[in-house]
Parts: structure tokens; C-alpha cells; sequence
């Protein structure tokens, strides 16, 4: 489900439905230079793709750089992964007082209070 220019009301409401039965959803609106988007895709995996590792042979090089791993960016492996997302209304609610809130301060940009 995608929405655009909704309330805060229907978009918190909306969105609950869709997390309890498991829809994806999307939310979002531009305001001239100022915009915000947000996405509830629940419980949700994805496969992520990594460099492999390549092992030493014992016996080939000796000292502290044989026994390092590296890095063979030729080769890769697939990553299983698991997120699971928040819903709009405990996005909204966050408490921005208080110390474990500084550093989240900081990563936050200012216009995220502007469109409060």
C-alpha cells in the first residue's frame, strides 16, 4: 500500500491494518525542498551479497600476513538477512529527551522537525 497526501490520523491507521495482515506499506509527501517517506515492510528478509574470504595455504607464506584473511572481491557469497520493521505510529511516538536519545540527535536531520 502506497499513500500520499493523508493525515497523520489515516496514515497511523492505515498502516496498523496493513502490519497486521502483513502488507507492505509506504508512506510519503514532498512540501517544496522538504519531504519525508516511510516504510513498514514488517517482518522481511532479504539476501545480501558479500566478498568471500579466501583461506592461506599452510605452508606458503609465514609471519603475521599469512595469517591475515583476504579479501577475494572476485568471489562472493549470498547473505541471508532479517528485518523487522517498526510501525508508523512507535516511529511517531519516539521520545526525543533524555541521553539514549542524544546520539539519535545527532543522526537526525532538522528538517525531520520541521515536517513535525
Amino acid at each position: 500500500v502506497c499513500l500520499t497526501c493523508c493525515s497523520r490520523e489515516s496514515m497511523v491507521r492505515i498502516n496498523q491494518i496493513c502490519h497486521k495482515n502483513g502488507i507492505k506499506f509506504f508512506t510519503g509527501d514532498v512540501f517544496g525542498y522538504h519531504g519525508y517517506m516511510f516504510a513498514d515492510l514488517g517482518d522481511h528478509e532479504f539476501v545480501e551479497e558479500k566478498p568471500k574470504v579466501a583461506k592461506v595455504s599452510a605452508g606458503v607464506e609465514d609471519g603475521p600476513e599469512a595469517k591475515r584473511a583476504r579479501l577475494d572481491p572476485a568471489e562472493t557469497t549470498m547473505v541471508k538477512k532479517r528485518l523487522e520493521f517498526c510501525q508508523l505510529r512507535d516511529a511517531l511516538a519516539v521520545e526525543w529527551r533524555g541521553e539514549k536519545a542524544t546520539a539519535a540527535l545527532r543522526r537526525t536531520a532538522p528538517d525531520y522537525f520541521l515536517l513535525q
